[in-house]
């Protein structure tokens, strides 16, 4: 069975799973391993990828909307607003004001604010803003700060999204794999009555195979926000567990 092969089988022919769950554990790994780069593609690498894109990378940004950034006698100054939205997420300078806060921070959402003194990590919620942690601005700058040495640090702004990619990534490891060990849970003593014997990291392997589509359709739809989330979810959960039933029913033993 080729990779491919174990791709297009895990979403669409749980009766193939007796069959995959037998492959090497070398392949199983590379599955799971494959299946959390490709979740970490389409939530992380590629709406980040679209929105550096858009503004034409980071040193066409800082050139276009932030040269007059520059930090002197202890405080920011930057003769325009400026406002960048990362999904629900808001980065917001304003100079203007001490914490960089604004009419904006009244909406919904998640705000790092910059001011002339502070940054502040926020959300707000109905109305009501919250504060996570607020920084002076004189603990990590120096006087002679500017929009050059903004630039030179580009390289370590892709190198923390590349971090954040891997960590995306180990994230929805860590979340299906506790998906499928509480499926695991769910199906073992069904297992057991059909006198099917199985080991447990194949249980596992089926589990984590059943939940491959809906997992898949979840995700696409929280990177492109066709539908509901909510909804997307729940019918996901309900492939899931219709792919693993199917695949049990179809096992005579392994």
């Amino acid at each position: 069975m080729t990779f491919s092969e174990q791709i297009l089988y895990a979403i669409s022919k749980p009766g193939k799973y007796g069959e995959m769950i037998k492959l090497k554990k070398g392949r199983s790994k590379l599955y799971v391993l494959v299946i959390c780069l490709v979740l970490g593609i389409i939530t992380f690498a590629v709406p980040v990828g679209a929105l550096i894109a858009s503004f034409g990378g980071f040193e066409k940004l800082f050139d276009k909307q932030l040269a007059t950034l520059r930090y002197e006698d202890d405080q920011l100054k930057l003769d325009t607003k400026f406002s960048m939205k990362i999904e629900d997420a808001t980065i917001l300078i304003n100079t203007d004001t001490a914490s960089g806060k604004d009419e904006t921070v009244k909406r919904d959402g998640m705000y790092l604010t910059v001011g002339s003194h502070r940054a502040v990590l926020l959300y707000t919620l109905s109305g009501k803003s919250y504060e996570y942690q607020s920084i002076a601005l004189n603990t990590f700058l120096a006087n002679g700060f500017n929009v050059s040495s903004l630039k030179n640090g580009i390289p370590f702004i892709y190198g923390y999204l590349v971090l954040m990619f891997v960590f995306t990534c180990a994230g929805f490891f860590v979340k299906y794999a506790i998906c499928a060990l509480f499926l695991v849970l769910c199906i073992k003593k069904y297992i057991e009555m059909r006198e099917i014997k199985m080991s447990f990291g194949q249980m596992f392997m089926l589990c984590f195979y059943g939940e491959s589509l809906g997992i898949l359709i979840s995700n696409c739809n929280a990177a492109l926000g066709l539908l509901p989330q909510f909804i997307v979810s729940l019918v996901s959960v309900f492939i899931s567990v219709r792919m693993i039933a199917s695949a049990v029913e179809k096992l005579d033993g392994v």
